[in-house]
């Protein structure tokens, strides 16, 4: 009976540390500022060309073109004239040259490398993991030749590795500068002869960026105190080289 509730008690141990996380089943490697398409504006482009095409049309069956600019929109008297409507000159955030160079520019001309956790149990109050650390470990394969001798574990630093309170999403990032360890040796010394970013020849392909790295799996470990049961605890996921997405965010 003893043994039987040992047995017992140590798989109910092991079922309480599990955290309830669920890992993404990809690693993104982003580069450049994500255009986000806007259907809305898509679909007033496509009216405003039908409407052009339908007057080119009637111009050539030989009906006078119209002049659009002299048509008189319908003006509403109620309108309040303390608050006159406006017009949103600015440009689309997707658009903009600033935007666009704005990534770049927070990491130095460097990419990024995303990790995405997501918490299983984020629609049940309570159910938060407290003082979470998230933690990477790259796996590089060595040897001689075609023959593997020995692996080494190099450690991953995080921009932001420690959640106090995560509860529904969390996003690991880990810059690909000078002195990330996933990186070849030739790589890191060209980043560091070209003041710290990446030359813009390397961004032309994803094929040139995938040249540069230099590891073969990725280890990410999660661990805190669950707010269910107040006790420690952990998941992981191991990524291999083809897991990671070049060019893409989450």
């Amino acid at each position: 009976a003893g043994m039987c509730a040992a047995i017992l008690f140590g798989k109910v141990n092991r079922v309480q540390s599990h955290a309830n996380i669920v890992f993404s089943n990809s690693v993104c490697l982003q580069y450049e500022e994500v255009e986000e398409f806007d259907e809305e504006e898509d679909e007033e482009d496509t009216a405003v060309d039908e409407v052009e095409v339908q007057v080119d049309e009637f111009g050539e069956q030989g009906g006078s073109k119209l002049n659009l600019s002299a048509i008189e929109m319908p003006i509403d008297e109620e309108m309040d004239e303390e608050n006159p409507l406006t017009v949103d000159t600015t440009m689309n955030q997707s658009q903009s040259p600033l935007e666009e160079s704005a990534f770049i520019d927070q990491f130095n001309g460097c990419p990024v490398l995303k990790f995405q956790v997501v918490n299983e149990l984020c629609n049940e109050e309570g159910s938060e993991i407290v003082d979470a650390i998230m933690k990477v470990v790259g796996v590089k394969f060595k040897g001689q030749g075609d023959r593997i001798t020995h692996s080494q574990y190099v450690r991953v630093n995080l921009v932001d590795f420690e959640h106090p309170f995560f509860s529904r999403v969390w996003h690991g990032v880990h810059i690909l500068d000078s002195t990330s360890p996933l990186l070849t040796d030739k790589a890191r010394q060209t980043i560091q002869a070209n003041n710290g970013s990446w030359p813009s020849s390397w961004f032309e392909h994803p094929n040139i960026i995938q040249e540069k790295l230099d590891f073969e799996d990725l280890i990410l470990t999660v661990a805190g105190v669950s707010n269910v049961s107040a006790v420690t605890v952990h998941a992981y996921k191991r990524y291999k080289i083809g897991d990671v997405l070049v060019g893409y965010n989450f």
